[in-house]
């Protein structure tokens, strides 16, 4: 599941960067607890991971008692 802004940004890349990492939201998605890249905490306090994958942070929730991957941020790092 995207949020409003993720999706917005994931709208503006090319078609061949939203193919890649839509590919990691599916990979995200059938293993929520693969190892993310660091763990933080939001502004409510509720544990966000981190996944560094290519040129792209992604911070994302898991919702462990309904199996949700909620991706929350999409950050070029180029």
């Amino acid at each position: 599941m995207l949020d409003g802004e993720a999706y917005a940004i994931l709208g503006g890349l090319s078609r061949r960067d939203q193919r890649k990492l839509e590919s990691c939201f599916d990979r995200l998605r059938d293993h929520p607890f693969a190892e993310p890249s660091f763990v933080g905490l939001d502004a409510s306090g509720e544990e966000q991971f981190h996944l560094f994958f290519e040129n792209y942070a992604i911070a994302y929730h898991v919702d462990h008692a309904v199996k949700l991957v909620f991706i929350q941020q999409i950050l070029s790092n180029s």
